[in-house]
């Protein structure tokens, strides 16, 4: 995996688990003063990891977006691979 996309992913699980966090910790003080909640902890999990995953392919997404913009909108003359593959097949 390319190092953006590593750094997408890693942002991706850092913000999900944070969100998650939250929303687990909401979710327990909210149960807490209800009557009837859920017996065991499994259900929180599975939302826990069901949305960290969804942050970490959003991540992911939004990094191979932001380094394909970056690539197409390039105005600094650097050379990029393959740009410069297609200059050595024109000369």
């Amino acid at each position: 995996m390319p190092k953006v996309l590593t750094i997408g992913a890693i942002v991706g699980f850092i913000a999900g688990v944070v969100v998650f966090t939250g929303y687990a910790l909401a979710s327990w003080w909210v149960c807490s003063s209800l009557r009837v909640c859920p017996d065991h902890w499994i259900p929180y999990l599975i939302i826990f990891l069901i949305g960290v995953s969804i942050f970490v392919l959003l991540g992911i997404s939004l990094a191979a977006f932001l380094r394909g913009m970056y690539r197409i909108t390039r105005v600094d003359g650097g050379t990029d691979t393959n740009r410069s593959e297609h200059s050595n097949k024109d000369s």
